[in-house]
């Protein structure tokens, strides 16, 4: 057996050791205020919306964040989206439903 295959077998991908860790609501909501304050700090909306992401992903995925904002899947996955123009206002309407859910 290579080593490539010998570190597949014995390792976990970031992600999934991340996603592990963001479902504890006290984790989540320490990765979630890091973000933010980076946010404040240097503006990167980027990583903002990855990291709610991976939040809104390990809590439970698109479908309890419809539940905890009341929008539509798809108005969601638009929102977190960093490709398309960015509607602060959802977007931190979604950060409050977020952060008093967690």
């Amino acid at each position: 057996m290579n080593t490539e295959i010998k570190l597949q077998h014995c390792t976990i991908r970031f992600k999934d050791y991340l996603l592990k860790d963001l479902a504890e609501p006290e984790f989540a909501k320490g990765y979630l205020e890091a973000a933010l304050q980076d946010f404040d700090k240097e503006g990167n909306i980027e990583l903002l919306l990855l990291c709610m992401k991976d939040i809104v992903e390990a809590q439970g995925g698109i479908d309890t964040l419809v539940r905890w904002t009341n929008l539509s899947p798809q108005a969601l996955t638009y929102l977190l989206n960093a490709k398309h123009p960015l509607q602060l206002d959802k977007v931190l309407d979604i950060l409050s439903k977020l952060k008093n859910s967690l």
